[in-house]
């Protein structure tokens, strides 16, 4: 009961801000105030209670990482907040946010360098009651080129400054400027808007319309009309930054408890009982108790934060604790901690502890630890998870078993049965696998949805299989998953049981890889390598796809150029550094035995690391349960004989890998 208490009051009242502060550009010259707005923000945020994820200079890959972490803490909460300073610019109505390593040459850069403001904005309605998005970024675009490639058309830049943007319900966006104007730097070391809003922000008690009302009247004022804050808000719950102070009160005539002398001893010796904890707390399961065991629980003692944890978020079951918090002893033994998902270097938390005129300092180190199971069995790109993930054929043995301890010991926590749902797939257990994955899916874990989908659509092909695999991809999709969106908009893209939709499933296959996903950017590429459905060839276009998977996973999308496939062969295979065009080369089908014909499936989603084997093909169930981390691929080519194993790529007369593209050097 206690256990299933603490992950309910996890999300009581759960406020979560992302704050970017991108300056030193590398292929512009840098913005003058990014940096230390951010700074600024960041500090104000925490002041008011918020769990802080704060960044500088970010790059695209870096960005991608920093904003699962922040959507994993966000899920559940009631407001989230992203707060970004930087370069941003419009173009054909559509926000994009701009990367430190952004260079912006082609035409496809644009896609694959920036970040979509509405991307971002679909995230999070799907995880928090409140959003709110807080851009200081409208300055004048500095790069040379003027038309981008955006879903199906090539698009021409016009005017400066950000696009308006309307939310959906309980939604505020606000600007620096108005749409389509400039915001400027202003004089000092902060930003005209970040200056105003730090300081008008921590008015407490004050609704956040009012907060950004006085922001406007402060900003137009420091600029005499020249850059006017702007703000879209469709909210219906009133929303309170700052609260008011909700400090406890020390009790009156405290001094007359004990005497001066007696205190100090009682402040000394609880200071020692406490000072050098090492205390370590998980990752991702809520607010954990510190079990501090204070000895002084008399009247009169009191303790201070002296030093509040770098990241991560303290307190006690009635409220959130501040970098200026107080509590009295009788509260210390409630005292929580919420370690940061991504983080992993231990922080401290220092307290002043105070009777009368007695004080003494302790420090309390926290170290995160992420559990077994995560390690184990999570999910990559999983956005409900807390560790980077592993591909199936990498569960090893243990991951069974660690992942039903961790069900046994946080039994709210919905990650841990669909891990545990992974590890018995991967073990052979199907049935077992399903009922867990299922728990999981009715509890709203979306990649939980999503492997139901594909374990339908790779039962037995059958339209009935289909319908249903695509129905739950369409509601994982929904929830913002980037694998089901990448399933989903192949389904729509290319027909496959559904109705075809060629300009909806390429929105998708493109939110998907904004996400990182990395067979999205494949299909992506191929589509625009041989032009399909509508979509215009561009090769340019596709290699700045096949570049994006090259990134992020080097081994995997170089082991697919390598790979022939059936209907064409490579020319050669370069390091991506020296990547300057790609074609198709066509060429006889080696002699070999017609296959029999083959139902259309989707194709594959989330293939495992390439071994040797062909590309996308899950390794099977009987295969998998006796592999471990240690254990190296045989290198045979998989053969798709088991029920959770989909169909080979191309059946559908589409391809999960490039097949026909390949590369060459020079010009």
């Amino acid at each position: 009961m206690l256990v299933s208490l603490t992950t309910l009051e996890a999300h009581a009242d759960r406020r979560v801000a992302l704050v970017i502060g991108n300056s030193q550009y590398r292929e512009i010259p840098a913005l003058k105030n990014p940096d230390k707005d951010a700074e600024d923000v960041s500090k104000t945020f925490r002041l008011a209670g918020f769990e802080v994820f704060a960044a500088r200079d970010l790059t695209r890959l870096q960005f991608e990482e920093r904003f699962r972490n922040y959507l994993a803490a966000a899920d559940g909460a009631d407001l989230a907040v992203v707060y970004y300073s930087g370069h941003g610019f419009q173009i054909g109505g559509e926000n994009f946010l701009i990367p430190v390593d952004a260079s912006l040459k082609d035409a496809a850069d644009m896609e694959v360098q920036a970040i979509k403001v509405d991307d971002i904005l679909r995230q999070l309605r799907s995880r928090s009651k409140v959003q709110m998005i807080i851009l200081d970024a409208c300055r004048n675009d500095p790069f040379p080129r003027k038309d981008y490639w955006l879903r199906d058309q090539l698009i021409v830049a016009g005017g400066s400054g950000l696009a308006q943007v309307t939310g959906s319900q309980n939604t505020l966006i606000a600007f620096a400027t108005e749409p389509g104007a400039v915001a400027y730097d202003g004089s000092g070391n902060l930003s005209p808007f970040s200056s105003a809003f730090s300081r008008r922000a921590l008015t407490p008690n004050q609704e956040i319309r009012s907060v950004m009302a006085a922001v406007r009247r402060d900003v137009v004022k420091a600029t005499n009309g020249r850059q006017v804050p702007w703000e879209s808000s469709s909210l219906i719950d009133d929303v309170v930054l700052m609260r008011g102070a909700d400090q406890p009160a020390l009790p009156p005539n405290a001094q007359q408890d004990q005497e001066t002398a007696e205190r100090g001893i009682k402040v000394a010796a609880a200071a020692e009982a406490i000072d050098n904890r090492d205390i370590s707390v998980p990752v991702g399961v809520g607010p954990v108790p510190l079990q501090l065991d204070f000895p002084a629980k008399g009247a009169g003692v009191s303790l201070k934060l002296a030093r509040y944890p770098a990241t991560g978020t303290l307190s006690l079951p009635d409220r959130v604790l501040s970098p200026q918090s107080s509590l009295m002893a009788a509260e210390i033994d409630n005292l929580r901690y919420e370690p940061q998902i991504g983080a992993a270097a231990p922080l401290e938390v220092g307290f002043q502890i105070r009777a009368g005129k007695a004080s003494k300092p302790a420090t309390v180190k926290l170290s995160p630890s992420v559990d077994p199971c995560d390690r184990a069995a999570g999910a990559p790109l999983d956005l409900q998870g807390v560790a980077p993930g592993r591909q199936p054929n990498e569960i090893g043995g243990g991951a069974i078993e660690a992942c039903e301890a961790a069900v046994k010991a946080y039994p709210n926590v919905v990650r841990f049965r669909y891990e545990l749902g992974r590890a018995l797939l991967a073990a052979g257990e199907v049935d077992e696998a399903r009922k867990a994955i299922q728990e999981a899916a009715d509890k709203g874990h979306a990649r939980a949805v999503f492997e139901l989908a594909y374990m339908a659509a790779s039962a037995t092909g059958t339209a009935a299989d289909v319908t249903k695999a695509n129905g739950l991809y369409a509601q994982a999709a929904d929830q913002g998953d980037p694998a089901a969106m990448a399933a989903w908009g192949r389904a729509l893209f290319n027909g496959v049981g559904v109705e075809p939709n060629p300009r909806k499933g390429l929105d998708l296959l493109l939110k998907s890889a904004a996400m990182g996903h990395i067979s999205a950017m494949n299909d992506l590429a191929l589509i625009f390598q041989e032009g399909r459905n509508g979509v215009p060839a561009d090769p340019a276009r596709a290699l700045s796809f096949l570049k994006a998977s090259m990134e992020r996973q080097e081994i995997y999308s170089m082991s697919i150029l390598g790979l022939a496939g059936r209907r064409f062969q490579t020319a050669a295979v370069c390091k991506p550094k020296v990547i300057t065009k790609i074609r198709v080369i066509r060429a006889p089908a080696p002699p070999m035995i017609t296959p029999p014909p083959v139902k259309p499936m989707p194709p594959l989603i989330e293939p495992a690391p390439w071994r040797g084997g062909r590309s996308g093909d899950r390794p099977s169930p009987s295969r998998q349960s006796s592999t471990d981390d240690s254990t190296p691929d045989s290198g045979t080519p998989d053969t798709p004989d088991s029920p959770t194993t989909g169909e080979p790529p191309g059946t559908d007369g589409s391809t999960t890998g490039f097949g026909g593209i390949s590369t060459v050097r020079g010009g």
